[in-house]
């Protein structure tokens, strides 16, 4: 289940270990398939590295020649260099930090089965947090059943036992009424309590709270939870970035940067004294223990004033004094996710099973540009979370109204997911520079029913018949970038690769074929468009002299061998500034 499962690999018990004994030496790797995706110099024969970076690329003699006979020489034996891969969306701390809760596995289908889980679990310290049951990662096929959640955790036994399962998709979850009294969303507290609590708190039939919880009111439930420490997420960004670089991944947009595991985040406004992971990353930085180059993004509540962005850049000046961990934009979230029964992303349409209702249509667009504008104009990047297809219509409206007050300031904005669009908002990509930062892992048919059986009777079938259209988009020239929005999948970008270029899933293809892209757009995807979209083309991305020693390399040619075996390689090891960060067993 691509939105289900963490990838959590043997990496996490690996050190960081060095390709050569002094950093300051010069290392002459050869004897491979060398993809560098700079076109100038597609595939060279060598590469020369000193310290951290590229300082030749070229011939073997040429690169010889300028690095001296002194220099130490790797020999790749014909396996496949690249550079190191950019994931342009993905939560590692917060993914990390799943690693010591406890997941939810998939598949108990009877009271008995979840209860032996719970059984089984009544001694491990990674379910408890501060008092409540905590569950990670739960896959949302379970929101179909409630009933069968409601029989386990509202058993008489746990009437004094707050549990709280939270889902995959990190919009929703689930809460049994102990952990709804503390977080005080009862029947009385309901009636007065905020609109977005009291939108997301999902009723019965006769009224009665189920415990299902979506957005605002997963907020509220979160909030009931003491915040996680930077101890803690150091510990978690050190796990998640250890599986990102055993995927051959050396760079990613941490785009939450703002807000700490578990912390609200649908309904709030974060301020200048809201750092989240910031300060965690950043010590790790400093001593010489993050093994990534980290874009940070600080979540903007969409409809916040313009005068937020001041909060913003003053913490970009407290979190942008160390290279490899830098606060350079903001976040929004356009809307929220389609599938059943969440349903609150955004869509021209309105919702089958729910006549008249299309998502939120309370956006002040006056106001939202003003917000956008002064980003903008503050040199910041922009990331929208956008699903439904009025949602990228909102996004790309506040670019263009952008564009119109500053003129094209040449910083490449992003819409992120992009499961529905509509085909008037193709060409406005490449019209108002706005990237596709794209999870195509989920492009394909899977029996999580994220693609077929939560939306199907439920969204209207012309808003189903070109879900995730990176053929569209590719062919109206945006620039499309690699992202996993791992957690909610697997962080594995030939996963992806391979989604993205045969629309295969678990269950089938995904229609229609010419939504397919091809396997050297998406080298390209997770290479240089990943480091343009993350605001770092001039340092990563490329195999070009004066950027960053990062590669990865792979047992076999992801360009020449069949796309089914190209889903299969292995990273052989990835190197991060010069340094051997992962290497298999």
């Amino acid at each position: 289940m691509k939105r289900s499962v963490l990838y959590l690999v043997c990496a996490l018990a690996i050190s960081s270990f060095s390709v050569h004994s002094q950093q300051n030496n010069k290392t002459l790797i050869y004897g491979g398939d060398i993809y560098s995706s700079d076109p100038n110099n597609p595939h060279p024969e060598a590469i020369g590295i000193e310290g951290k970076n590229i300082i030749a690329v070229g011939k073997y003699q040429d690169v010889l020649k300028q690095l001296g006979q002194n220099a130490e020489i790797v020999d790749l034996k014909g396996k496949y260099l690249m550079p190191g891969l950019i994931d342009s969306h993905a939560h590692v701390a917060y993914a990390g930090f799943q690693t010591v809760t406890l997941e939810f596995p998939d598949g108990m289908k009877d009271a008995d089965t979840i209860r032996a889980f719970v059984d089984k679990n009544k001694n491990n310290p990674q379910r408890d947090l501060h008092g409540v049951q905590f569950y990670s990662n739960v896959p949302l096929n379970y929101w179909d059943n409630i009933a069968l959640l409601d029989s386990v955790f509202n058993s008489p036994e746990y009437k004094n036992i707050p549990v709280a399962l939270a889902g995959a998709d990190a919009h929703t979850g689930w809460a049994n009424q102990a952990m709804l009294l503390k977080a005080g969303i009862t029947p009385q507290n309901l009636e007065k309590t905020d609109s977005g609590i009291k939108a997301g708190t999902v009723l019965a039939p006769d009224g009665k709270i189920t415990g299902f919880l979506t957005e605002g009111a997963w907020d509220h439930v979160l909030g009931a939870i003491p915040p996680v420490d930077d101890d803690k997420i150091a510990s978690a960004i050190i796990a998640g970035a250890d599986v990102m670089n055993s995927f051959g991944l050396t760079a990613w947009m941490e785009p939450l940067s703002n807000l700490r595991p578990l912390s609200p985040m649908f309904g709030v406004s974060p301020g200048r004294n809201d750092v989240g992971v910031l300060p965690a990353y950043t010590s790790l930085a400093k001593n010489g223990k993050l093994t990534g180059h980290v874009t940070g993004l600080a979540l903007v509540n969409i409809n916040a004033s313009p005068a937020t962005i001041d909060d913003v850049a003053a913490l970009r000046t407290q979190f942008s004094q160390e290279p490899d961990i830098k606060l350079m934009g903001i976040k929004i979230f356009q809307d929220g996710v389609i599938e059943y029964p969440s349903q609150t992303a955004k869509l021209s349409q309105p919702y089958l099973n729910r006549p008249g209702y299309s998502g939120s249509d309370s956006l002040d667009k006056a106001k939202f540009c003003q917000l956008i504008t002064k980003a903008d104009a503050e040199n910041m990047i922009v990331h929208f979370h956008a699903i439904g297809d009025r949602a990228v219509q909102e996004s790309l409206d506040a670019i263009a109204c952008t564009r119109k007050a500053n003129g094209n300031s040449a910083i490449l904005h992003s819409i992120t997911h992009l499961e529905v669009v509509s085909p008037e908002s193709y060409p406005r990509f490449q019209e108002l520079n706005v990237a596709a930062s794209m999870q195509l892992l989920w492009a394909g048919k899977d029996s999580d029913g994220a693609t077929t059986t939560m939306l199907e009777g439920k969204v209207p079938a012309p808003l189903l018949t070109h879900l995730y259209p990176a053929g569209d988009l590719y062919r109206h020239h945006a620039l499309i970038a690699g992202a996993s929005d791992w957690p909610v999948s697997s962080p594995n970008p030939l996963l992806a690769i391979y989604t993205a270029v045969t629309r295969k899933g678990e269950l089938g293809e995904l229609p229609p074929d010419s939504e397919k892209i091809s396997r050297s757009a998406m080298l390209q995807a997770y290479t240089i468009n990943a480091a343009k979209v993350i605001g770092r083309d001039k340092e990563i991305g490329s195999i070009t002299v004066g950027k960053s020693a990062d590669f990865v390399l792979f047992d076999r040619n992801l360009e020449k061998v069949s796309i089914e075996s190209l889903r299969d390689a292995k990273v052989l090891w990835t190197m991060f500034e010069g340094q051997q960060v992962y290497r298999s067993n």
